[in-house]
């Protein structure tokens, strides 16, 4: 689970376990570097999970998922077609958002830095 939601950079190539290093980010100790393709596949299986509506914007630029989540649209479509997703937004917004960054490193040969 840490190599989708704890990750500090994600890079566009698969890697056979993560890397640590021992530089501070804005939010820990240390720098966790992970495969997107790793990455990917955890976060499929738990966008399969909380069955993460096909509406759901794909191709994103700028804050367009976050907009989708928290301007109402989620909650809009949640209403008329309930499912685990819709029971809990934040949930299906971080599995989107970690979703969608492993698939945005993979499509551009990317790397991602969280700060």
């Amino acid at each position: 689970m840490e190599t989708v939601c704890g990750w500090t950079v994600l890079v566009p190539l698969s890697l056979d376990e993560e890397i640590w290093l021992p530089i501070n980010s804005g939010y820990t100790d240390s720098t966790m570097v992970a495969g997107a393709p790793q990455a990917l596949a955890i976060a499929e299986k738990l966008a399969a999970a909380v069955d993460l509506p096909a509406e759901t914007p794909a191709m994103c630029d700028n804050l367009d998922l976050t907009a989708w989540f928290m301007d109402g649209a989620a909650k809009e479509l949640a209403a008329v077609r309930p499912g685990s997703w819709g029971g809990d937004l934040d949930t299906a917004f971080y599995v989107a958002l970690f979703l969608r960054a492993a698939q945005h490193s993979i499509r551009r040969g990317c790397p991602i830095v969280y700060i």
